[in-house]
């Protein structure tokens, strides 16, 4: 079938063999751009999906990540660490001391404050 065309357009005039050559190679043209038309939509819309996904997935991590944050605001509640404290056996200190070391290496001053009941 080919051949049969090809031994056609060689009996025709130069012009119309010119005219039938650029006709193969726009069609030629024409299905190589569609085919890298298609791939570049299908990567596109592949991407889109990724980066849907990726999104969707940000989302749920910060909504994580803040009902974590507000979890760790309402366990180190002062009045929370207290009431804790307390069922842990811990009372109010009686007497607190404190330890200041020097860094140019003098010797450690203990500092005592005695709480009021």
């Amino acid at each position: 079938m080919a051949q049969a065309w090809w031994r056609r357009a060689r009996t025709l005039h130069v012009n119309d063999r010119c005219a039938v050559a650029m006709a193969a190679v726009s069609g030629t043209v024409l299905v190589a751009l569609m085919a890298v038309w298609l791939t570049v939509s299908t990567r596109t819309a592949l991407l889109n999906q990724q980066l849907d996904e990726l999104d969707a997935k940000h989302t749920r991590l910060t909504d994580e990540i803040n009902r974590t944050w507000t979890e760790i605001g309402e366990a180190t509640l002062p009045r929370t660490m207290e009431d804790r404290a307390r069922r842990l056996g811990f009372r109010p200190a009686a007497r607190i001391e404190y330890l200041v070391v020097m860094l140019d290496g003098a010797p450690a001053i203990t500092m005592t404050h005695s709480a009021k009941p």
